[in-house]
Formats: C-alpha cells, sequence, structure tokens
C-alpha cells in the first residue's frame, strides 16, 4: 500500500516521506564508522596504525612482544616432552633471527635508494629535498644500529629480547598442568 502511495504521490509529497536526518547526525556517524577505541583508524578497509614508528623496526617489536603462552599450552596437550619444548623455542628464535637479516638488507636497500635520492637533488641545487632525505638516511642508520644491539642483547639472552619464548615456556608449562590435572581426575 505504502508503495503504491509512494509511486502515486507527487514529488513534494515523497521528501515529506523520508526522515529529516541533520549534518551533524551524518557526521557522527561517519566519525563513528571510522575510528575504534584501539588506536587504530579505519577508512574504507584500510586500518592506520597510530602508534609506532611505521618503518620495518616494527615489525621486530611486535615479534617480540607477540604473546605466544596459548601455542605453547596448545602445544603441551599435544605433546608434553621437553625436547619438543626445546624445538620450539629454537624455532622461535631462529625466526627473529631471520626477521633481523629480512629487516637489515630492507633498511639498507632503502639508504642505497636514499643515496641515489640525495646525490640527484643536490645536483639538480634542491637543497630542501636533499636536507629531508638525509635526515631520513640518519633515522634508517639510527635504526639499523638499534637493531644489531637487539642482535647481541638475543645472543646474551637478555630477557628483553626473550619475552616471547618465555611466553611460550609459560604456556607450555601451563599445558603441562593442565595435562596432568586431567590426568589425575580421570584415575
Amino acid at each position: 500500500m505504502a508503495l503504491l502511495k509512494l509511486f502515486g504521490s507527487k514529488p513534494a509529497d515523497i521528501v515529506e516521506m523520508i526522515p529529516a536526518v541533520s549534518e551533524n547526525t551524518l557526521e557522527k556517524d561517519k566519525e563513528e564508522e571510522n575510528s575504534t577505541n584501539d588506536g587504530k583508524k579505519v577508512e574504507e578497509g584500510i586500518i592506520t596504525i597510530t602508534w609506532g614508528t611505521g618503518m620495518p623496526i616494527d615489525v621486530i617489536f611486535n615479534f617480540i612482544h607477540k604473546n605466544f603462552e596459548e601455542e605453547g599450552f596448545q602445544d603441551a596437550l599435544v605433546n608434553c616432552d621437553i625436547a619438543y619444548r626445546d624445538a620450539k623455542e629454537r624455532i622461535i628464535r631462529n625466526d627473529l633471527e631471520m626477521l633481523f637479516k629480512r629487516i637489515i638488507l630492507k633498511y639498507k636497500n632503502d639508504i642505497r635508494i636514499i643515496d641515489v635520492k640525495i646525490d640527484n637533488a643536490q645536483k639538480a641545487l634542491a637543497l630542501t629535498s636533499a636536507s629531508n632525505m638525509m635526515a631520513l638516511r640518519e633515522t634508517y642508520e639510527e635504526h639499523l644500529s638499534e637493531i644489531q644491539e637487539m642482535q647481541q642483547q638475543l645472543k646474551e639472552n637478555d630477557p628483553k629480547m626473550t619475552t616471547m619464548i618465555e611466553s611460550y615456556r609459560r604456556g607450555f608449562l601451563k599445558g603441562i598442568a593442565a595435562n596432568t590435572v586431567n590426568f589425575i581426575n580421570n584415575k
């Protein structure tokens, strides 16, 4: 009935049937749609992280702070062998070492590209561009030295660099305890 009423009415009548929406409501809805409470902004399917440097070194920090506790717990439920746990810890450490190598190669490649751009900018007398690129180069070099320091800390088993291994070990021990409790309760 309402459909017939809609097609049979004049354009002025149709406007009256559409609920009024203020511009403030639309703006508010758009803002709610584009942001979340955890420091991320979402725009049309793109998530932008608003913390960290936004550079490759962030991948290393994310890996180091990754929580492997649940994975350790699940592994212990399947296989309680300590040799298995030790092998998994070596795998996690090797993954971090490979991540170091990949990120270092990325930074070295970026530095080579920036060196060429700096040289071209200086030849073209674009001194502002050249100085901006030199600042970026210095940032890359700082990140490289930080990564090399992190590598050394990992070799020395510094607790700051082994949090992911500790979280795996904690989960593994919880899994063994859960397995033991389950065994005792079923006897």
